[in-house]
C-alpha cells in the first residue's frame, strides 16, 4: 500500500467516530427486538459466551454497569429473569416512536440523549479518550455553541477521569431538576439534545 493510499490521522479519527456511532445506534435500535435480547449474552444469557447480538453494548455493560455498587452483588436470577423479562415485555408492548403534536416527544428526546452518551462512552472505551486539563467550576453559557461544545468535552473528562458521575448520582437523589446540577451537566445536556 502506498503512502497516498493510507488514511491520514484526521481521516482515521473521523472514520472511527462514524463507525462507532453507526454500531452504537444500530445496537441500541435493535434492542427493540426480542431476538436481540435473547442472544445478548451474559449476564442476560449466561449460556451464550461466544457471540452476542450486541457486542459493543455487552462490553459496556460488563465494563461499567456490572461493577456499580448495588449491581455487582445481585444474583444471576436478577439478570436472567427480571431484566430479560422486562426487556422482552418492552419489545412485546411494541412502543412506537413518540411524537407529541408534531414535535419530538420526551421519550424520543431521552433516547437520543442516552444514545449520545452511550456512543461517547463506547468511543472512549474502544479508542481511549485523551486526558486534558479541565477547569472544575467553570460556568457555561448554554446559548453559546462554543461553550456547549467545551462543556461536553469537560463533561466527558470529568466523567472518565474525575468524580462527576458520583456527584450526578448524589444530586439526582436529592432533586429531579436539571437546573440544580452543575453548569457543566446542564450544558452537556444541551449538547446531547442537539446531537
Amino acid at each position: 500500500m502506498s503512502t497516498e493510499d493510507r488514511l491520514s490521522s484526521t481521516q482515521l479519527h473521523a472514520l472511527f467516530d462514524i463507525l462507532t456511532s453507526h454500531v452504537t445506534l444500530t445496537e441500541i435500535e435493535s434492542l427493540k427486538l426480542s431476538k436481540t435480547v435473547a442472544a445478548f449474552g451474559p449476564p442476560l444469557q449466561p449460556s451464550l459466551n461466544d457471540e452476542s447480538s450486541s457486542p459493543l453494548l455487552l462490553v459496556l455493560l460488563q465494563s461499567f454497569v456490572l461493577d456499580l455498587p448495588g449491581l455487582r452483588a445481585v444474583t444471576p436470577h436478577f439478570w436472567t429473569d427480571s431484566i430479560r423479562q422486562l426487556a422482552t415485555a418492552l419489545d412485546d408492548a411494541n412502543l412506537s416512536e413518540s411524537y407529541d403534536k408534531g414535535s419530538i416527544g420526551i421519550r424520543r428526546t431521552l433516547s437520543t440523549a442516552t444514545a449520545s452518551i452511550v456512543e461517547s462512552v463506547a468511543r472512549g472505551r474502544l479508542g481511549g479518550y485523551p486526558r486534558q486539563p479541565v477547569k472544575e467550576n467553570a460556568n457555561y453559557d448554554q446559548a453559546d455553541p462554543e461553550h456547549v461544545i467545551r462543556a461536553w468535552d469537560d463533561f466527558l473528562q470529568r466523567i472518565i477521569y474525575g468524580d462527576l458521575l458520583d456527584k450526578m448520582f448524589t444530586k439526582t437523589a436529592t432533586t429531579d431538576k436539571l437546573a440544580d446540577h452543575e453548569s457543566v451537566v446542564q450544558a452537556a445536556h444541551q449538547y446531547a439534545l442537539i446531537m
